[in-house]
């Protein structure tokens, strides 16, 4: 249990991130390929801000399945801040059959491939969508701070919206029709499996 400072930067190239990172002494811990499922009941979760997430992170080498709860917060500013309660799921499936015996449904997918950057007590996430690449850093406020000046982000278009909304405005901005889901298609997905060096 925690709580969740975090921050977006919009409309980056991600390759002079890296060279940064990689300039400031940051530690790469192994860009992988992830999947999400949202779950709700009815609508009881979205209605009270809660959110409810199964995650699986694919590397070469493992797999690892997180089983999120993320609480509202009242107070938001200039961060993103939610409480956030999160355990490792041993067995994703049999996690999916559970919370589909208690009645919870999948109301939304989105994948992403993750690239994350530990860079003191702040951890930049380098993030490539369906609709965009987007820098994420999570960490204290102060710290984030800090890490976005010497990233050279402190002109960066920033957000504390979270990836449902911004592919909400994504949609909308391109004249398509509103969907929750958001994930590769089959070309895009092989590609990136084969680049990560996943099965497919």
């Amino acid at each position: 249990m925690g709580l969740e400072i975090e921050r977006k930067y919009l409309h980056v190239a991600l390759q002079p991130i890296r060279q940064k990172l990689i300039d400031n002494g940051a530690h790469c811990l192994g860009a992988h390929f992830e999947s999400n499922w949202v779950y709700d009941a009815g609508g009881i979760l979205c209605e009270s801000g809660r959110l409810l997430r199964l995650r699986s992170q694919e590397w070469p080498d493992k797999t690892l399945h997180l089983l999120t709860l993320k609480l509202p917060v009242a107070e938001m500013g200039n961060f993103k801040k939610r409480e956030e309660r999160e355990t490792q799921v041993a067995d994703g499936e049999a996690m999916r059959s559970i919370l589909a015996g208690l009645g919870y449904g999948v109301i939304a997918r989105y994948e992403k491939i993750r690239e994350p950057w530990r860079m003191g007590l702040v951890e930049v996430e380098l993030d490539v969508l369906p609709f965009g690449e987007i820098v994420e850093m999570e960490g204290p406020e102060e710290d984030i701070v800090s890490v976005q000046t010497r990233l050279l982000l402190d002109n960066a278009e920033t957000s504390t919206k979270s990836y449902h909304e911004l592919h909400q405005q994504w949609l909308q901005q391109h004249n398509k029709q509103p969907k929750f889901s958001f994930v590769f298609n089959a070309q895009q997905r092989a590609a990136w499996r084969e680049k990560l060096g996943l099965s497919y």
